[in-house]
């Protein structure tokens, strides 16, 4: 007889594990803090849109100490709430970038393969970058509004020229400016995701916001500038960030709508770029 006993086999039972979107969800939010240049991007655009915001501010303040600077201000429409929120525009630029560079960077790098083996079907990888960024935006620029308008109106009120939050349209121009860059890093995210490289998805989002713009200008109404203007992307959302109203935008209603076309059209070109294409 053996002095070694037969151990019974343990039976083994295959244990089906399936990736959720949740579960996306959680890995991007770790890849989106553990990236030094997102984090970086991130801590650039809430200084900028508080110190830009203070510092027009301040030199709004300045220029309506004199007579010849009031009347010149009360001429131009003085918006004091615009005037603290100047740096948001900046922010447009910053977020956009980190937009882009939240999956332009996987592709560079080659972590875009590992992210589409786990999940197949790759538009879970792209809904889960998008929540993350939206989120996480929402609240970094969102503190940094209210912060630069609250810091804002402080300077402007040595001058009885502040607003408080509870005057008309301020809630509105606040939570327009949050939605406007927001929009503007999906914007961001889905033009990376179709360009798939850094500085072009960049380049290009900054053309969009700042260089197209201008260009569309001289076009004259006659041959529908007026109505090109009015829809282009980011023109569409400018009545909604503001508390005086122009009517050379959309209201804000409609613009508001507009700009959610829009970036849902970026998305959705990134998301097909995204399922059809190698990687």
């Amino acid at each position: 007889m053996s002095t070694t006993e037969q151990l019974p086999r343990q039976q083994f039972q295959a244990t089906e594990h399936r990736v959720t979107f949740p579960g996306l969800v959680r890995s991007e939010w770790i890849k989106f803090w553990s990236v030094r240049s997102v984090v970086v991007t991130m801590v650039a655009s809430f200084v900028a849109i508080i110190g830009i915001g203070v510092l027009t501010s301040f030199a709004t303040r300045s220029a309506l100490s004199s007579a010849d600077g009031a009347r010149a201000m009360a001429a131009q429409g003085f918006d004091g709430v615009g005037a603290s929120l100047t740096g948001a525009q900046l922010g447009t630029l910053i977020v956009a970038a980190v937009g882009v560079i939240v999956i332009a960077g996987e592709f560079s790098t080659g972590m875009i393969r590992t992210s589409v083996v786990t999940a197949p079907r790759r538009l879970g990888v792209l809904g889960a970058k998008a929540v993350v960024l939206a989120v996480n935006v929402a609240v970094v620029t969102g503190v940094a509004v209210l912060v630069a308008f609250l810091l804002g109106q402080a300077v402007l009120n040595t001058r009885d020229l502040g607003s408080s939050i509870g005057d008309d349209g301020v809630v509105r121009a606040l939570l327009g400016n949050v939605a406007m860059l927001v929009g503007i890093s999906l914007a961001g995210l889905g033009v990376g995701a179709l360009l798939r490289n850094s500085a072009g998805g960049i380049c290009t989002v900054v053309a969009a916001i700042f260089v197209l713009p201008l260009l569309l200008m001289p076009i004259p109404d006659s041959w529908g500038g007026d109505r090109i203007r009015e829809f282009w992307f980011n023109n569409t959302i400018q009545n909604a960030t503001t508390v005086s109203q122009s009517d050379s935008y959309l209201s804000a209603g409609v613009g508001f709508g507009m700009f959610v076309v829009w970036v849902a059209v970026l998305l959705g070109l990134g998301a097909l770029a995204l399922r059809s294409r190698d990687v």
